[in-house]
């Protein structure tokens, strides 16, 4: 599937949510990602970096490259990279230092960690990337001066098909009429990319009200955030829809509306897919959608793409290997306890490429 094809299948799901409940479906619908064989080389150190490590959606892609690397015998470990430029860079240092051929960057931002893909580009060490959306089928980012230090791939879902099929999910919930707070944490490029088709398919609402985005940092979801957020209801009580960029930021707001007393006034819809906040869908408590995408599916994409690049083969286009991705309401949620997951198996699949 090619870029042209995963966005016309972003719009089929975004068609297919604005025709009612329980009718979105997974993108894609099967395995779509590398057929082109590629032999796994053996005992690679790999360092998978996260952006920060309370944050699940950091973390889940690097616990997928542990999977995925064990089967192929390689050594993955897992640093936090802190959220702030200052930790990724030294634990990159550290990781080069410790001997790894390959860094894995979640959800950091290469523009802040020159000195640390300078210093790997020296070292001979391959530095990729995931859920950072800065590679195709988003939009590619380029280094911040010419010449440069830069990732080799970025691992992500068509951010933008995603974020206006949320945006569907909306308008159709609240029948055309949702006042929306869109908060928003300017970190992440990725969570920009899918901003930007998330107020593209709202605007296109003209019974809707959209606040400017409220924004708020990864350090402060555990800290100001509940409070952030309570207090921004209280004085916008004319607000029905709220928006957080990912699930560990509405991990932090849901408990505080319900404890504020608001959780009839407000609902929260969310990015990632993970289980508490498909549990707080499940049980009615303030989010009742989550647009999800497959973080293990991420790792196991990061650990092929990897291999092709230490290989010298061309990578897999789309650089983000097809990554599934649907939006889940009280009407397709998978089963409690769990993650979303995609209905396919690719892991035998991706298994067979490397052996």
């Amino acid at each position: 599937m090619n870029r042209k094809l995963i966005g016309i299948a972003g719009l089929a799901l975004a068609a297919a949510l604005a025709a009612g409940p329980s009718t979105a479906q997974q993108v894609p619908a099967d395995y779509s990602g590398p057929t082109e064989p590629a032999k796994a080389p053996p005992n690679i150190k790999v360092t998978a970096i996260t952006c920060l490590s309370i944050l699940h959606g950091c973390v889940s892609p690097a616990e997928g490259m542990q999977h995925a690397g064990k089967e192929i015998g390689w050594d993955v470990t897992i640093s936090d990279g802190g959220g702030n430029p200052r930790q990724q860079n030294t634990a990159m240092l550290d990781a080069i230092s410790a001997g790894s051929k390959v860094i894995a960057l979640i959800a950091v931002d290469p523009a802040a960690v020159q000195l640390g893909l300078k210093a790997a580009k020296d070292a001979g060490v391959l530095v990729i990337s995931g859920s950072s959306g800065i590679d195709s089928p988003n939009p590619i980012a380029k280094p911040p001066a010419p010449g440069a230090p830069w990732v080799a791939f970025d691992i992500g879902p068509d951010y933008a098909s995603l974020g206006r099929a949320a945006a569907e999910w909306i308008i159709k919930d609240s029948n055309g009429k949702a006042n929306i707070a869109v908060f928003s944490d300017k970190e992440f490029p990725s969570v920009l990319a899918f901003e930007v088709g998330l107020l593209e398919g709202l605007k296109k609402c003209t019974g809707c009200v959209i606040s400017p985005q409220q924004y708020f940092t990864g350090n402060q979801v555990g800290t100001t955030l509940a409070q952030q957020t309570v207090g921004y209801l209280r004085a916008h009580p004319e607000t029905t829809y709220l928006f957080a960029p990912y699930d560990p930021s509405a991990g932090a707001m849901v408990p505080a509306i319900a404890q504020a007393g608001m959780k009839d006034k407000v609902k929260l819809v969310g990015v990632l897919g993970d289980q508490q906040n498909l549990d707080f869908i499940r049980k009615g408590v303030v989010q009742v959608a989550d647009a999800a995408y497959e973080n293990e599916y991420m790792g196991w994409a990061m650990v092929d793409q990897a291999i092709r690049a230490l290989n010298k083969q061309p990578l897999f286009e789309p650089h983000g290997e097809n990554l599934p991705f649907t939006v889940l309401d009280k009407t397709n949620l998978p089963k409690p306890g769990s993650d979303w997951t995609a209905n396919f198996d690719y892991k035998s699949k991706f298994l067979k490429l490397w052996k």
